[in-house]
């Protein structure tokens, strides 16, 4: 189980940005920030569902080499995620609640996520960025804000020890006119990154429960 929990956070490490036409400046009035969380509360709470492709692409410093994946991603209300891997080999992880599991050449081992701080608190921050939990309530991140005009970026510096040892910056990129997300961007403390890049987004498709069993 252990190996199989590695394996999903070497994929899902860190993720640089997509869509930047124009540079990002610093938001420093309050005013603007709390607008934009307004407006991305407001817009998150219609989602129910969201199915997407993604593009992922992992460059490690070490090796000088990036590593490019594909597949599908779904989330649905209920805390429910599921993230398929199918290009350069199929990996699926689930996300359902409090339990997750990793699928593999056809099986499926449960994984215990409360037992797994930073791994708790990557999950809850892709629940946010896909539909809206209270990210900015949690007082593990300090936030700043960004934008471009045309998207708006969010940066957490982690200030908790077990995500400070992994990750020196999380960034999520938000569309300034449809509140959703378009990328999140993960530093690694050791200087490696990995690019996620959302497109093809549908939502309130009413997505079958079966995608998010501990299943094939």
């Amino acid at each position: 189980m252990k190996k199989l929990l590695i394996i999903f956070i070497i994929l899902t490490g860190n993720l640089p940005l997509t869509g930047q036409n124009s540079p990002f400046k610093p938001v420093t009035s309050q005013t603007d920030i709390d607008a934009f969380k307004a407006a991305l509360s407001r817009e998150t709470a219609q989602i129910q569902d969201i199915k997407a492709d993604f593009v992922q692409i992992k460059t490690m410093e070490f090796l000088n080499e990036s590593v490019r994946s594909t597949g599908m991603l779904y989330f649905a209300e209920g805390k429910r995620l599921r993230w398929e891997y199918e290009k350069p080999y199929p990996f699926v992880f689930i996300l359902n609640g409090t339990k997750a599991w990793m699928v593999s050449q056809g099986r499926a081992t449960e994984l215990d996520i409360s037992s797994n701080k930073m791994f708790k608190e990557l999950s809850e921050l892709m629940m946010f960025g896909m539909g809206g939990t209270s990210l900015f309530d949690n007082r593990n991140f300090d936030f700043d804000f960004f934008s471009s005009g045309v998207q708006w970026k969010v940066g957490l510096k982690p200030k908790s020890k077990e995500m400070k040892a992994q990750y020196s910056q999380i960034e999520l990129i938000f569309d300034a006119s449809s509140y959703r997300m378009e990328s999140v961007r993960m530093l690694d403390a050791s200087g490696d990154e990995t690019l996620i890049q959302l497109s093809n987004q549908t939502i309130n498709n009413l997505l079958p429960d079966a995608l998010f069993e501990g299943k094939k």
